[in-house]
C-alpha cells in the first residue's frame, strides 16, 4: 500500500550556505537521504513553502520522520 503525506517544517540545517537561506540544494540532499531508506517511494521538499511530501511503500511514517528529524529538518 502506498501512502502519501505532507508535513510542515520550520527549519533546515543549511550547512553549506553562509546566508542560511534554505536553498534547494539543502532540500535535495535531505530528499536523497530519505529516498535511500527502504520503503520510501518518493520524497519532495517545497523549500520556500517549508513542506515535505513523503510517498511511502512499506516504510513506517514515524521511522522516516525520525530520520528527517535526525537530518535536522524538524529541529
Amino acid at each position: 500500500m502506498t501512502l502519501t503525506s505532507w508535513y510542515d517544517y520550520s527549519y533546515l540545517p543549511c550547512q553549506f550556505c553562509v546566508g542560511k537561506n534554505h536553498c534547494a540544494q539543502c532540500g535535495e540532499e535531505i530528499c536523497q537521504s530519505l529516498r535511500a531508506l527502504e520503503g520510501v517511494a518518493d520524497v519532495e521538499m517545497d523549500v520556500p513553502a517549508r513542506r515535505l511530501r513523503l510517498t511511502l511503500n512499506g516504510a513506517e511514517p514515524d521511522d522516516v520522520i525520525d530520520r528527517a528529524d535526525a537530518l535536522g529538518v524538524f529541529l
